[in-house]
């Protein structure tokens, strides 16, 4: 009986509580939606006639940041398309490059990043550039004439995603005397 006095205003305490159901917090990531593009002009990657060299090139430019780079590589190579690990630096040392031939995902591919903001915010992109080599046949009949080249149109964009790092606030241990 002793027992039921103590449990009996508990249990009617407890019907009277409403639940308040948990909710999860919100993720700290941001969406990675596509911020913005780079407008690729001149775009090449051949070799050269009479030569061994080979050169990979563009400009590059993103008018949201009013942003011009000329991105080069150029090796001395057979075959004569030219791959070259990111990053590669463009003029603008902000803006770096990669174009690299990937066998799990057959063809060439084309990697952007402008890193600015104290080194904080990354725009980064990739393209496909398919793997359709071709052959350019002197008509001279010169076979030192001869050069692979990629086939791939000259000019056009890159889709990026914006990736902004947020540093931790500061945690520093003050140097003032604790209060009493």
């Amino acid at each position: 009986m002793q027992l039921k006095s103590y449990l009996l205003p508990f249990l009617s305490l407890a019907s009277t509580l409403t639940a308040t159901p948990i909710t999860p917090e919100k993720p700290s990531l941001q969406s990675r939606s596509s911020s913005g593009c780079f407008e690729i002009t001149q775009f090449r990657n051949s070799g050269s006639p009479h030569s061994i060299s080979a050169t990979v090139s563009f400009d590059l430019v993103d008018r949201s940041k009013n942003l011009a780079a000329t991105c080069r590589a150029i090796l001395s190579i057979q075959p004569s398309i030219v791959t070259t690990q990111f990053p590669t630096y463009c003029n603008d040392s902000s803006v770096a490059f990669g174009f690299e031939y990937n066998p799990p995902f057959p063809g060439y591919w084309l990697y952007i990043a402008h890193i600015y903001n104290n080194n904080n915010t990354v725009d980064g992109g990739s393209i496909w550039a398919g793997r359709d080599v071709r052959r350019y046949d002197n008509p001279s009949g010169n076979p030192n004439g001869d050069y692979d080249y990629l086939n791939f149109p000259a000019e056009f964009s890159v889709g990026y995603n914006r990736h902004v790092q947020e540093l931790p606030v500061s945690t520093a241990v003050s140097t003032a005397a604790p209060t009493p």
